[in-house]
């Protein structure tokens, strides 16, 4: 039975990596790695929530700190392949979220 479900599980992996709209998130994906501002504002913000998770954990104030975000996150808003990239990625995680969503009720329904 496991190697059944491996196998049901490699099968959806393949139906998403073989869809249009997961070539075309890699094809953006790789051309975002080519463009150094974009990339170094990406860094930029994942340092600055780190940062913001670590200050919070400690109770100190993160207000500064969420306002140099969401001034990093409008100038990536600025480049439109970033919104599409941003917008394929949120497509791509919800259909894998639906994906989890069908096995963990159809877990749930067998178990209880």
């Amino acid at each position: 039975m496991r190697d059944k479900i491996l196998n049901k599980v490699d099968e959806i992996i393949d139906i998403i990596r073989n869809s249009e709209e997961y070539y075309k998130y890699i094809e953006i994906s790789n051309k975002l790695k080519e463009h150094e501002e974009i990339m170094g504002l990406i860094d930029d913000v994942k340092s600055l929530q780190k940062r913001l998770v670590k200050e919070e954990s400690l109770n100190l104030d993160i207000s500064y700190i969420d306002k140099e975000i969401n001034q990093k996150l409008a100038l990536l808003e600025a480049y439109p392949i970033y919104l599409e990239y941003i917008e394929l990625q949120e497509s791509l995680d919800h259909s894998i979220g639906i994906v989890k969503d069908g096995i963990e009720k159809y877990i749930n329904n067998i178990t209880n």
